[in-house]
């Protein structure tokens, strides 16, 4: 546990508690003087309309313009307390990780489990205790989406270094990171899909044409009748057509409009939520390049995102009119044509910025997605990026951990696997460290892909892809057992393999569900067909038999196991992985730590 990081996390909430807590001070002020000033105008306007004195309702209004202004001020010490309340629970989320307590953050991605996919499920990517659930700080349904992405399957080599770039850059704006966070930290927006948002935004739009659009400006003819008509220079006749006319013009489909407006506000409101977002990007100076280009991504005819959403909610507002006063609103729907304003400035908007909003929904995410990296960065400062290179598959890590076992706990190996064909075959007694191997070196190539940093002090590796046999399944809805679940499993592995494609294979003690014949016939095959393909991997193994594919493929394959040791009737790991062959086995020893009587000659 890194003692100043948790300080400085400490700290920063303590800071953000007092601002809150001086701010609550501020604000219940505030709401005693509006009362105040609310009496207060009420007493002298009704004093002045039924007392003796006349005009004195007058001096109301200066005392009423200082409520008004006292309402403004409370609304905002409100926005400011929720703001600092979330960055309270920012620092206080990431003392909990720090002091290794971050499996009880509820968003675990659990609808992200997928057992078919190649890796994911095998490696704890999502779910209870998984990767996303230490690493995720997004906020909007997006952002969670392409986190998920990134940690789900390789970026192209070209992008991976310009993410660590942005990472980099990322780690250190811990201001930058957790305002944006709590910009986003609003109820159900994680939860809402925003694809309606877009169906919304990018439908096809009609424009008017020139004479639709004239008639807009009909308005400005009847208001000069009408000016004419009271300096007694033309009769009210022309005036009185032109007023029905527009009237005329104005309720016909008045309904599908409402329906239009109605899916507008929706979607409005929607967008809000992006607007702060959106700021926080684009008044951020960005060094990266990748930063950069999302940055960009969201200025559009050289006005920023927030801009063009400032304006969607003010075209929202006008409809909204009908709702706050809908006295005026009925003499502006016909006297000013406001329906048809408010139709066009929508049609305008949407046929300039509507295709646009995807993009912005994406740069925000990939922004969203690169902080939550961002932060694995800043809090494991002795982890490194690695070097990822393309052509033959390999590996070579120095230290190399598992991310998400506790600091004080973990223990970091050294592999060099390199060129195709090259298998290492595990052996070890129970608990001794294998099957965790293989979870590190997949978990930290995950990391790796994504251009993330990774738990070692050193990793050099190709690009692969990575696919895994840990955990299988029997299914008796679709009457599959373990065994054939394993097979399946084996035959989609061989299928990648035999694409050419580099990959990464991880065995752990495979086809477990049949005897010790049929299970070593079978590996030994699967073996034999994989390492003449372009591909690395790790087996694990109880079966000392395997063993012996070494002697058969030398330059390819290579033995190696880990070992524990009985001291006072325990046993003990050291997790670190040697040459050769395991010689012993702690069955018996585990059976007697539990209870279990073991007969004599058989531990």
């Amino acid at each position: 546990m890194d003692s100043k990081l948790l300080a400085l996390y400490r700290q920063r909430c303590s800071a953000f508690q007092e601002q809150q807590d001086k701010a609550q001070r501020v604000s219940n002020g505030v709401s005693w003087l509006r009362l105040i000033f609310f009496l207060l105008a009420a007493g002298v306007f009704f004093y002045g309309l039924y007392g003796p004195f006349a005009g004195i309702e007058y001096l109301s209004l200066p005392p009423a313009a200082v409520f008004v202004a006292l309402v403004i001020k409370h609304k905002r010490l409100q926005e400011e307390i929720d703001f600092l309340n979330k960055l309270v629970k920012i620092n206080t989320k990431a003392v909990l990780r720090l002091e290794w307590k971050w499996t009880s953050f509820p968003e675990r991605g659990d609808h992200y489990v997928d057992l078919t996919h190649p890796y994911s499920s095998d490696l704890n990517i999502f779910g209870q205790g998984s990767l996303f659930q230490y690493v995720d700080a997004t906020t909007s349904f997006r952002g969670e989406r392409l986190l998920a992405d990134m940690l789900s399957r390789p970026a192209p080599a070209e992008e991976i270094e310009q993410r660590q770039e942005a990472i980099s850059e990322l780690s250190s704006r811990l201001d930058f990171r957790q305002n944006f966070q709590a910009s986003g930290m609003e109820g159900l927006f994680k939860k809402q899909d925003p694809q309606d948002v877009l169906s919304w935004a990018e439908e096809n739009v009609h424009r008017s044409g020139k004479w639709p659009s004239a008639i807009l400006y009909l308005p400005l003819l009847t208001l000069v009748m009408f000016i004419l008509a009271l300096l007694g220079l033309v009769i009210y006749l022309p005036a009185g057509i032109l007023l029905g006319i527009q009237i005329i013009v104005a309720l016909p489909g008045e309904r599908k409009a409402q329906e239009r407006f109605a899916k507008t506000d929706k979607a409005v409101q929607r967008l809000k939520r992006y607007e702060k977002l959106m700021q926080w990007v684009e008044q951020e100076d960005f060094k990266a390049p990748f930063l950069i280009s999302q940055k960009e991504r969201l200025f559009s005819q050289e006005q920023p995102a927030s801009h063009h959403l400032k304006k969607i909610v003010h075209i929202a507002d006008r409809n909204n009119l009908r709702f706050s006063n809908g006295m005026i609103y009925l003499i502006l729907k016909y006297a000013v044509l406001w329906d048809l304003w408010t139709l066009k400035m929508l049609d305008d908007w949407q046929f300039s910025y509507g295709k646009s909003v995807r993009s912005w929904f994406e740069a925000v995410g990939e922004v969203e997605a690169l902080s939550s990296l961002a932060g694995l960065c800043h809090d494991n400062r002795h982890w490194v990026f690695p070097t990822v290179w393309t052509g033959a598959p390999g590996l070579q890590a120095e230290d190399l951990g598992h991310p998400l076992i506790y600091p004080g706990e973990r223990v970091g190996n050294h592999i060099s696997l390199s060129g195709p064909g090259r298998f290492f075959i595990i052996t070890g007694s129970n608990m001794s460290g294998k099957s965790t191997l293989l979870r590190t070196v997949g978990i930290n190539l995950v990391l790796a892909y994504a251009g993330a940093p990774v738990c070692a002090a050193k990793l050099d590796c190709a690009m692969m892809q990575i696919y895994s046999k840990m955990q299988i399944h029997d299914n008796l809805e679709e009457r599959v057992s373990t065994f054939y679940g394993e097979l399946k499993r084996i035959k989609m592995i061989l299928d990648a393999a035999q694409s050419g494609a580099p990959l990464l294979i991880l065995l752990d003690e495979i086809f477990r569900g049949t005897n010790p014949r049929d299970r070593i016939f079978a590996t030994r095959n699967i073996i034999s067909q994989l390492q003449k393909l372009n591909v690395i991997g790790l087996l694990t193994t109880h079966d000392h038999e395997l063993a012996e594919l070494e002697k058969e493929y030398s330059d390819s394959i290579s033995n190696y196991h880990f070992t524990d040791e009985v001291r006072n009737g325990e046993l003990y790991f050291d997790y670190k992985i040697k040459p050769g062959i395991a010689r012993s086995g702690n069955a018996g020893t585990l059976m007697k730590m539990i209870g279990i009587e073991v007969s004599e000659g058989e531990s």
